[in-house]
């Protein structure tokens, strides 16, 4: 155990960036090293223009996954995690063979089992809050963005200029923000427009981005109203976000009424452990109640974590 905690720390100390040296992530490390901004934390740094350069050819127009499954490498990427999808999973058995020799010590067969099933829920989760703390980022400004596009469209403006000026308005350290300079800065570095645009918030997992990416391919290839089709995104954005709002509002009551009822059942237990206290202290030292009392336990956890996934929303 000690070998293989030993060697859990040294891999901890190599974290491998994830990506290699491709294009994105050189002119995104270029353009936040200029900037000095919030994001800087999360793009490596680009030892030179002319290597940016070599890497520009592979830029695709848009790097669409060979499967919709969102697989672990892909969320490592949408939460920004550099490391490789192998160190996530010795992270997460670590953490699971330290919490099962700590319980060892102190539980039965029963919750031992809990213990080696906090690694992966505890990575598991730290990992889709990162997901989705981007994606809220993203999606507080991505309608107000659209409707401003459409406005300055129709007065004439071209697509590239008309992105710029809407950009111009938002808050600097917003994400939506940081991703179209970065995607300005590409074309500014001569980098071709279709591959640019391609890869604008390619590391966000929001449904509405390749929508717009798209939109805006399609418009420099075949043509057509390009103002008329951001409105209508715009809009299926917004009910999109209004119907996400009100399905976890609808959810909340039944979220939080397992805490209230955990709440009861602790403030019971407390009642009873301060009345008689010979009934409580007896139930643990004896073998068979301390048994139950793992069960009861047990069985409250897998509570909490069914409703947990029963009422997650997806929109």
């Amino acid at each position: 155990m000690v070998v293989s905690i030993g060697v859990l720390v040294l891999l901890l100390l190599d974290v491998p960036l994830l990506g290699g040296k491709h294009a994105d992530q050189q002119f995104r490390a270029m353009f936040t090293a200029q900037r000095g901004t919030a994001a800087h934390d999360r793009m490596t740094r680009a030892q030179s223009v002319e290597e940016a350069f070599e890497h520009a050819g592979e830029l695709s127009v848009r790097r669409a996954p060979l499967s919709a499954k969102l697989t672990l490498e892909k969320k490592l990427k949408y939460g920004l995690w550099k490391m490789k999808p192998l160190t996530f999973k010795l992270i997460t058995a670590g953490i699971s063979a330290v919490c099962f020799l700590i319980g060892s010590f102190f539980f039965g067969p029963v919750l031992l089992v809990v213990c080696l099933l906090l690694g992966p829920i505890f990575m598991a989760s730290l990992l889709q809050r990162s997901i989705d703390k981007r994606f809220n980022e993203f999606d507080k400004d991505y309608a107000p963005f659209l409707l401003s596009l459409v406005g300055l469209l129709k007065t004439g403006m071209n697509p590239m200029s008309a992105i710029e000026a809407a950009s111009l308005g938002m808050d600097p350290t917003a994400l939506i923000k940081l991703e179209i300079d970065v995607m300005l800065e590409r074309l500014r570095y001569g980098v071709p427009e279709d591959a640019s645009i391609g890869s604008f918030a390619e590391d966000v997992n929001h449904p509405e981005i390749e929508l717009f990416v798209q939109a805006l391919l399609l418009s420099r290839a075949v043509g057509g109203t390009l103002s008329d089709t951001l409105d209508r995104l715009a809009r299926q954005t917004r009910k999109r976000q209004h119907f996400r709002n009100s399905a976890n509002a609808a959810v909340g009551m039944q979220r939080g009424s397992i805490w209230v009822i955990i709440g009861i059942m602790v403030a019971l237990e407390l009642y009873l452990w301060i009345m008689y206290p010979e009934i409580v202290e007896n139930a643990i030292n004896d073998p068979s109640g301390w048994e139950i009392w793992q069960l009861g336990i047990t069985s409250i956890l897998s509570g909490i974590y069914w409703v947990r996934q029963v009422t997650k929303i997806k929109v």
